[in-house]
């Protein structure tokens, strides 16, 4: 971590307070930004304001769902005219609802877009809005390795992240003539409390998933916000358009287990 890499800096955080985007928020608080973030959960917001001002951080918590897309704008016009400028935009606020294809319904698939998809869309268009007439500035918004690789339950979500990773690339094409850059992190297997509820509801299942990683462990929150943090700043100053898996060697793994199993007794000495 860079210190004051994000000093005069001007952020906003969606889904600010829990898990990755809560990690986001501190740390680029710690590192000098001026940071709004958003969330339903306005109490969580509001511990974190705490824990931020207790080390001299700046920090606003709004209480917005960013499904309400006029109101998710209006935030960023409004915080770009309050500061004088918008300098990163990170796009992380969740909506995970899995199913079976056969079982899974319409509402259900288009709950999944409503927030992965159509609020990325609005949140960028929004923030290139200000960043381009200003000639800088920079947007990651937060995918997931199910853009890249399928999995059982969760064809809505996959193809939503799938299409953020998209709509990311073209985005990016059309701000970086104006020194403005759009990227995405995809985060593997991470240990939040979301996860926790969903997927790793014991420690048998968190170390049935951590084995299965490369590394041999699940991520943490603060890693995923150490990538965007990296994606956001000037130290990836000619990085744009990258879809950045962080998943501890997940995504490029061919998973064969008897030739592992061979490799795992074969005479090495």
């Amino acid at each position: 971590m860079t210190p004051n890499r994000f000093e005069g800096k001007v952020a906003i955080v969606t889904g600010g307070s829990m898990g990755i985007g809560r990690a986001i928020a501190l740390q680029l608080a710690r590192e000098g930004a001026v940071v709004v973030a958003c969330a339903r959960r306005l109490p969580r917001l509001e511990e974190l304001a705490r824990e931020i001002e207790s080390f001299g951080g700046s920090f606003t918590p709004v209480e917005l769902d960013v499904g309400d897309l006029d109101s998710f704008a209006s935030l960023i016009a409004d915080t770009a005219n309050r500061h004088g400028r918008l300098d990163l935009l990170v796009n992380n606020a969740p909506s995970v609802i899995g199913g079976m294809v056969l079982d899974q319904s319409i509402e259900d698939w288009r709950a999944n877009f409503g927030v992965s998809v159509e609020s990325v869309f609005i949140g960028v268009q929004a923030a290139m809005r200000v960043m381009i007439p200003q000639g800088s500035g920079s947007i990651v918004n937060i995918s997931s390795v199910s853009s890249l690789r399928a999995g059982e339950a969760a064809g809505a979500y996959s193809a939503a992240k799938a299409a953020v990773n998209q709509f990311t690339m073209c985005a990016a094409m059309e701000a970086g003539p104006h020194n403005v850059r759009v990227n995405v992190v995809a985060p593997g297997a991470v240990e939040t409390p979301g996860l926790d509820a969903s997927v790793m509801k014991n420690d048998a299942m968190k170390k049935l998933i951590g084995d299965a990683i490369p590394m041999k462990r699940i991520g943490t929150a603060e890693e995923m916000a150490e990538a965007v943090c990296f994606l956001g700043s000037e130290d990836a100053s000619f990085i744009n358009g990258v879809i950045l898996p962080v998943d501890g060697g997940k995504t490029p793994q061919l998973h064969v287990p008897d030739w592992e199993l061979t490799l795992d007794n074969r005479d090495v000495g």
